[in-house]
C-alpha cells in the first residue's frame, strides 16, 4: 500500500529521531535494515531528489536512497539509548 509524502515524512523523521536500527521497505517489496543517519527533504536549494541516508546493518555500507522509491519506514531494533539499555549492551565504567 503506498503512503502519502506527508505519511512518508512523518515515518522518516521518526526513524531519524531513533537510536536503533530502522527497516525501510521500497516501493518494489525489498528492504533494507539500518541506522539512518541523515534525510533530505525537497527544498528551493537542493539540485538534487529528497533522499535518506543509512549505514547498513551487518556490514556498516552507508548507502542513499531516494525518497521516491520508499514505500515505508518502521522501527525494528532496539532503541540504543533507551533507559534501561537493551539486554545486549553491557555497560561497563
Amino acid at each position: 500500500m503506498a503512503r502519502t509524502l506527508s505519511e512518508l515524512e512523518k515515518q522518516i523523521e521518526t526513524a531519524y529521531d531513533y537510536r536503533g536500527h530502522v527497516t525501510v521497505k521500497f516501493m518494489d517489496g525489498s528492504t533494507v535494515e539500518g541506522f539512518l543517519f541523515n534525510r533530505q527533504f525537497s527544498g528551493a536549494k537542493q539540485a538534487e531528489a529528497p533522499y535518506v541516508e543509512m549505514f547498513l546493518k551487518g556490514n556498516g555500507e552507508r548507502r542513499k536512497f531516494p525518497i521516491a522509491g520508499i514505500e515505508s519506514v518502521g522501527l525494528s531494533g532496539p532503541d540504543c539509548a533507551a533507559d534501561p539499555p537493551p539486554p545486549s549492551v553491557s555497560l561497563q565504567i
